[in-house]
């Protein structure tokens, strides 16, 4: 599978939202609009997506330490 890349700018460029399939199980999901291109859907059932907001969490406050930035030597 080819690596997509996708980079979200402007109000509603990304979405979340709530479904559920046939069987009734629960899912996220997200939506990625870029203009001019077909938006990209990415579900995940509930305890993965919470796992995931945890990792994001995480990830935004490394994101505030300069140190992070760095270039490993």
């Amino acid at each position: 599978m080819a690596t997509t890349v996708i980079t979200p700018s402007g109000p509603g460029a990304m979405e979340a939202g709530l479904i559920l399939d046939e069987d009734g199980q629960r899912f996220v999901v997200l939506t990625f609009k870029e203009p001019g291109g077909e938006p990209t859907l990415v579900t995940f059932t509930v305890p993965i997506f919470q796992h995931y907001v945890e990792h994001l969490v995480r990830t935004a406050a490394s994101a505030d330490d300069e140190a992070n930035w760095g270039i490993p030597a």
